[in-house]
């Protein structure tokens, strides 16, 4: 099955109101959203309802904001969703910002983005100085729905115009506010729903101030009009996704490799492991002559992610190859992606069936990449306005209509794209050479006993910080022998000079991503 194909086809949206209407007009009746209140209970939304919902929360928005920016500042929620679609539809350009952030961190986020307007809920506000601020409460939107459907929205949308700004996640410096239109956003749903297309449910359990949480997890499964089950909190991923029975799911790399951790440990413990190791040797034997036997060796295994789930689309941070060949194993395909905000995010993903390991994929319908000096660098409609009111940054990054985008790869000859590093990561060393520390890390990531690794010099030598795995805590000799061994197969300038092991975590931002500035502060 692992061959080219031509694109899936779907139909171009000018903005993200046409796309309500035409789910509108295709599907009224069919499941659009489904979530759980605050009683746990599971409540559906058929597309008719969002939209009806969507058009009268609009009309409010467009009476009482009209060419405002809003922000929101919430858990996720399908509610979340609406005023989202409202604020965009109504005229007006929403900020997102993640809830979580520092009260000091969210008030120079909305100062950046000369934000004055505040969506929120009750449990959020104690993070904002109300008195600075036109503070609604998403907990009042059933009111705010009720009095829309006696206004009217005469908003005319210009799709080249600002609708929303995400902030950048801040991983090697400052968050930088990227200013996104509906045309953006509207041609990356296309170009990405046309290399990958889900069959059925999808979970979403990331968090919306991320453009890959929102753009790629909620509005791309809505643009393919296939169901959206809303995870109502991390805690209760594992027992949402027995409950929706997904075909996709949209996670970051740390998902996965918690997964993979909880399943040998369930395996240990209820002394599996031997039977689970035999069963995917055996497993990848039968692929290999063409056989798939997965769904009845790995029934139980499979029924804890719902039964149904075919594909993991990953994106956000890098994931190492071995968890992609082990979930195929067991019948989960892992489909690497690769976004940046800037990009409204997804410029490449493996197709459903043609994919190739430790790639991020095919590069999406209309996008051009262009590899300049090493780095990857994109061209097409996905392409940001800007940095808002940051002209020396945005000209720092496009120039000549082409987005610089800081990282490094290459394109091979069958089309799949490979990130070989961060531009800003990139360590110089006194005699002039230039080392890539992903591409050492990727290497020492693929032993089982390292769980996270981070490469940096100090003193002109190239130094591995590790976080071990459980069973390797503090065995300082067992990480002296991988190093000698790693260092026995590189060249000079790539060789380690010594490990030097964690007791805790690195430090990550809400989307599970280490926060490489702060390691290398420390």
């Amino acid at each position: 099955m692992n061959k080219n194909y031509p694109y899936y086809s779907h139909e171009k949206m000018i903005d993200l109101r046409q796309l309500l209407e035409t789910n509108l007009k295709l599907a009224k009746d069919e499941i659009a959203f489904i979530y759980k209140d605050p009683s746990l209970k599971t409540i559906s939304k058929t597309n008719k309802m969002f939209y009806e919902e969507v058009i009268n929360l609009s009309n409010y928005l467009y009476q009482k904001y009209t060419s405002k920016h809003i922000a929101i500042i919430a858990e996720n929620s399908y509610n979340w969703i609406v005023f989202f679609y409202a604020i965009v539809i109504s005229g007006n350009v929403a900020v997102i910002i993640d809830k979580d952030l520092e009260p000091e961190r969210i008030e120079k986020l909305l100062n950046i983005s000369d934000t004055k307007d505040i969506i929120c809920t009750q449990t959020y506000a104690s993070s904002i100085d109300l008195k600075k601020y036109k503070v609604t409460y998403l907990e009042d939107i059933d009111k705010f729905i009720k009095e829309g459907k006696k206004l009217t929205n005469k908003a005319k949308l210009d799709p080249d115009n600002p609708a929303v700004i995400f902030f950048t996640s801040g991983t090697t410096g400052f968050n930088k506010a990227v200013v996104l239109s509906q045309k953006n956003i509207c041609a990356d749903l296309y170009g990405a729903a046309s290399i990958f297309k889900p069959y059925g449910t999808a979970f979403a359990p990331l968090p919306f101030h991320h453009a890959f949480g929102l753009i790629t997890a909620v509005l791309k499964p809505y643009y393919y009009r296939v169901p959206v089950f809303i995870n109502s909190s991390l805690k209760r991923v594992l027992p949402e996704l027995q409950e929706a029975k997904p075909n996709t799911l949209f996670v970051v790399p740390a998902f996965i490799e918690t997964f993979y951790k909880q399943i040998w440990h369930t395996a240990r413990r209820t002394k599996q492991e031997k039977k689970l190791k035999i069963g995917i040797k055996i497993s990848n034997i039968l692929l290999k002559c063409h056989i798939d036997l997965r769904n009845k060796l790995f029934s139980s295994l499979l029924d804890q992610f719902g039964g149904n789930l075919s594909y993991i689309i990953c994106g956000g941070a890098p994931l190492e190859t071995k968890y992609v060949k082990w979930f195929r194993s067991i019948g989960i395909e892992i489909l690497n992606g690769y976004g940046i905000t800037e990009c409204s995010p997804v410029v490449s993903v493996n197709r459903n069936n043609y994919g190739c390991d430790g790639s991020v994929g095919q590069i999406c319908r209309d996008v051009e990449v262009k590899i300049i000096d090493n780095e990857i660098c994109i061209k097409g409609d996905i392409v940001m306005l800007g940095y808002y009111k940051d002209k020396k940054a945005t000209a720092e990054v496009i120039k000549d209509g082409i987005f610089y985008t800081g990282d490094y790869g290459y394109v091979n000859k069958d089309g799949f794209l490979f990130i070989t590093g961060r531009k800003k990561n990139i360590i110089i060393l006194s005699n002039g050479e230039n080392i890539s520390p992903e591409v050492i890390e990727a290497k020492l990531a693929e032993d089982n006993a390292v769980s996270e690794v981070i490469v940096a010099s100090q003193d002109n030598h190239l130094i591995a910080y590790i976080y071990p795995s459980e069973n390797y805590l503090q065995n300082q000799e067992y990480f002296d022998n991988l190093i000698a061994k790693y260092n026995k197969k590189v060249p000079k300038n790539h060789q380690i000079a010594k490990a030097v092991l964690r007791t805790t975590e690195f430090k990550k931002n809400n989307n599970r991503k280490i926060l490489r500035d702060r390691i290398m502060e420390e």
